[in-house]
């Protein structure tokens, strides 16, 4: 006798829809609340400036009773960001709207304004570094670094290629071709050092050492990718200053530990390059004021267009949308570091 199975009435089985959406996997983008904001209003240009005081040295001189001394000048420095405008969307037809088990306009809401906060993020990076490298380096790809201005004075280089973690002061500028910083080579990687407590010791006592004003819990912050971050968790030192997050204390969104005064969170839009044999990850360490963050009238705009019009005479397309205009600058090159780390999984 033959059975009646479910694929001989396939035509007849209906197709159920959870009404549980399927969790969306997006990276953490944590970078815009530690950028000092300053927005820019409507109709009032495109640029910002942030504006500082010069340091004056200690007194050096006693002062002798009726003469006067000689006095020195109050300077002040500025930092000019011009914003540039950024945008992304998608377009559903009146059908695909009709049809769909979900509203298709709240889901491509939903997904464009994810879009908008890591473009956010990746803007923020720009104040820190910029690169002219492809993501994906090939084996025998040069990675090269030179640093943009102030001066070269302040660009000093720390670290050994073969042995130490190669150490960079905000903002750099990699991927152009001025000094070689090392050719990211599966055979023979001129970066072998991986992110330690030691390099992170070194990295926030040379911040310290410049001054630069850790945030208000009196540690700096570390910004790195989860692989370069992997081999620091390992390091026995580690676990030693990590006990904290048993306690109660509020951690930032995708905080993963502390150690030597530096709270590292991590994210996977943390920039890294290299093969798949060896790659190098940047790791930023920066303390207040680092980098400025503006933006003009707020940060995201979000669109729907609806109507008909010439170019769409039956309302058939709704154009889902979002722009932003904003940009990042290095406000203190004193105040961050970039350490240039190889990654071991």
């Amino acid at each position: 006798m033959a059975n009646t199975t479910t694929s001989s009435i396939d035509n007849m089985l209906p197709a159920f829809f959870s009404s549980k959406m399927i969790v969306r996997l997006e990276p953490n983008t944590p970078l815009v609340e530690f950028a000092q904001r300053d927005d820019i209003p409507m109709r009032s240009g495109k640029t910002v400036t942030f504006n500082g005081w010069n340091s004056l040295a200690a007194a050096s001189v006693v002062l002798t009773e009726g003469t006067a001394n000689a006095l020195p000048t109050l300077s002040s420095r500025k930092v000019v960001a011009t914003i540039a405008q950024y945008g992304r969307g998608v377009q559903l037809t009146d059908l695909a709207q009709a049809t769909s088990f979900f509203d298709a306009v709240n889901g491509a809401m939903d997904v464009l304004t994810d879009s908008g906060a890591k473009t956010v993020e990746r803007i923020c990076q720009m104040g820190i570094y910029k690169h002219n490298i492809a993501a994906n380096q090939s084996t025998t790809g040069i990675l090269s670094v030179y640093m943009s201005s102030p001066a070269s004075a302040f660009c000093a280089v720390t670290g050994t290629k073969a042995t130490s973690n190669l150490q960079f002061q905000f903002p750099a500028i990699f991927g152009t071709s001025t000094t070689r910083l090392s050719a990211i080579n599966a055979a023979a990687p001129s970066i072998s050092a991986q992110l330690s407590v030691n390099s992170v010791r070194k990295t926030a006592t040379k911040l310290r050492a410049l001054d630069a004003r850790p945030f208000a819990d009196g540690y700096y912050v570390g910004y790195a990718h989860p692989n370069a971050l992997h081999t620091l968790r390992k390091d026995p030192v580690w676990a030693n200053w990590n006990v904290y997050q048993n306690s109660k204390e509020t951690m930032y969104v995708g905080e993963v530990g502390r150690v030597e005064k530096v709270r590292f969170i991590d994210s996977t839009l943390a920039p890294r390059y290299g093969s798949a044999a060896h790659s190098i990850s940047l790791v930023f360490i920066f303390g207040q004021q680092a980098f400025g963050l503006t933006s003009l009238d707020g940060m995201v705009k979000m669109m729907i267009a609806r109507g008909a019009d010439k170019t769409d005479p039956w309302d058939q397309l709704t154009p889902v949308t979002y722009k932003l205009w904003a940009a990042a600058v290095c406000l203190n090159p004193s105040a961050g570091r970039i350490l240039a780390v190889a990654e071991k999984l």
